[in-house]
């Protein structure tokens, strides 16, 4: 079965939250209607837990981006950007840019790229073509910002991705987090007045902060897996690390708008709270998501751990489903160096156990459960391909384990996630893990587990 979208719920564990929702899954094109899910107490389709803060956790990752400007101002008129690389519905209103349209940079923002050897007879083909969640993207756009009771809708598209946002803005003063500095500063290249003792950011600052914030997941994924664009692997597929379509971004304020937006364009539930979906035709990936009663911090990680998911499912081209333990890990892995009082979950149709939403530092948790030894064997939870068939507990296990991939080296995660993209003929998903772990490590999927479970002995240990 081809994955192509997950439902999302996210609960902020408020004694009246109780909404009903419905998972749904496409298979090769049609929708199948999974059970109607319940949440808070019963059962959920994808909530988030708060918790005390513990520190946040600390990866290589990509080395630390210098902050180089990068836009030319007009002496004349200092806002104005004479060098853009991105078309901005907000800049071209405040005439920030020149151009009052993304037709007018669409040489720019669209790419053309050379076959060789042919592909299906043709020597060059042309990527991103204005098309969003399949529909023209003008039209999109239309009712986005005329059809539905938006307040501040903005659209920004640059080389990789395409934006759209509804949210209001933020005091940077209103909680800890990580690259506050280096974020101003990014924004201080768009927005003169903007620097780095900036309070208070407008909905405009925000749209652009999240484009800063997407190409920095993308510049650590890309750096995790060691992603070359000109290498073979990359040959005949599309330039948006292997898809045809750029990833494409939709944050809104409030949850009934993104609940409209998914209702329009995919026919889905209007009570859903978020999705990662693939467009079969146009071949792009999409994250849609709201940041209703949550304060920037939290969106930044919901928004962390979608992105960090759809880039790691499209990498290399969307053509089956990968391990759900290490596409949700990862993406525990990406939003937990955000903020770790905060953790988005994707839950399917179970009980939840109510003793789940009282942890709050996952460490000690992971390793009780490791102590206790109450956890699925790792053979059992790696057939699993979509992640409703996780159980809540186990997002912390999960997490863990991709954790301690990356102390075995970063590189040999990166080699990992290439073998999970290179599925022969025939192979079962799970028969691919067991090559993988081979393959890079020298151990079976047992050794692995037992040696990572020596790991968490080793270093959870209270302070």
């Amino acid at each position: 079965m081809l994955h192509r979208g997950v439902d999302v719920t996210l609960a902020l564990l408020e004694p009246v939250w109780r909404r009903t929702v419905r998972g749904v899954r496409r298979e090769a094109g049609a929708f199948v209607a999974a059970a109607t899910l319940v949440a808070a107490g019963t059962t959920a389709t994808g909530q988030v837990q708060r918790g005390s803060l513990e520190p946040s956790d600390v990866y290589e990752f990509a080395p630390p981006l210098e902050h180089q400007p990068r836009y030319l101002h007009d002496s004349d008129r200092p806002d104005l950007i004479l060098n853009p690389d991105f078309f901005c519905s907000e800049c071209a209103k405040e005439k920030r840019i020149r151009f009052q349209s993304r037709e007018e940079m669409k040489d720019l923002l669209e790419t053309d790229k050379a076959y060789n050897p042919p592909k299906d007879g043709k020597e060059v083909d042309h990527f991103g073509t204005f098309r969003m969640i399949e529909h023209e993207g003008a039209t999109v756009l239309d009712y986005v910002f005329n059809k539905m009771k938006t307040r501040k809708p903005i659209f920004i598209e640059d080389k990789f991705f395409r934006l759209v946002t509804d949210f209001d803005g933020f005091s940077t003063r209103e909680d800890v987090y990580p690259r506050r500095e280096i974020e101003l500063l990014q924004l201080a290249d768009v927005f003169l007045t903007v620097n780095e003792r900036t309070v208070g950011l407008n909905a405009h600052h925000r749209a652009h902060l999240y484009l800063n914030r997407a190409h920095r997941v993308l510049r650590d994924f890309e750096h995790i897996v060691r992603h070359d664009p000109d290498s073979g692997y990359m040959g005949l597929l599309g330039p948006y690390l292997g898809l045809r379509q750029k990833v494409e971004i939709y944050i809104f304020e409030k949850q009934p708008l993104m609940g409209q937006f998914l209702k329009t364009y995919l026919g889905h539930s209007s009570t859903l709270d978020g999705h990662c979906w693939h467009t079969l035709k146009d071949d792009g990936m999409q994250v849609i998501m709201h940041c209703d009663n949550m304060s920037d911090v939290y969106c930044n990680n919901s928004f962390t751990h979608r992105l960090s998911y759809v880039l790691m499912q499209g990498f290399r081209g969307f053509f089956y489903d990968l391990p759900a333990w290490f596409l949700i890990g990862f993406g525990h892995l990406m939003e937990r160096r955000e903020r770790t009082d905060f953790n988005t979950f994707f839950f399917g149709e179970g009980q939840l156990p109510r003793d789940f939403w009282g942890r709050q530092k996952w460490k000690m948790e992971v390793r009780k459960m490791v102590d206790a030894a109450d956890t699925r064997p790792f053979v059992e939870i790696a057939e699993f391909t979509q992640p409703n068939e996780l159980r809540p507990e186990e997002h912390g296990i999960i997490w863990s384990m991709v954790s301690y991939q990356m102390q075995l080296g970063q590189d040999k995660l990166g080699r990992f996630v290439h073998v999970l993209k290179e599925k022969q003929p025939g192979e079962s998903t799970f028969n691919l893990q067991v090559r993988a772990f081979q393959t890079v490590y020298g151990i079976t999927m047992t050794q692995f587990e037992e040696n990572w479970k020596q790991w968490v002995r080793e270093t959870y240990v209270p302070h």
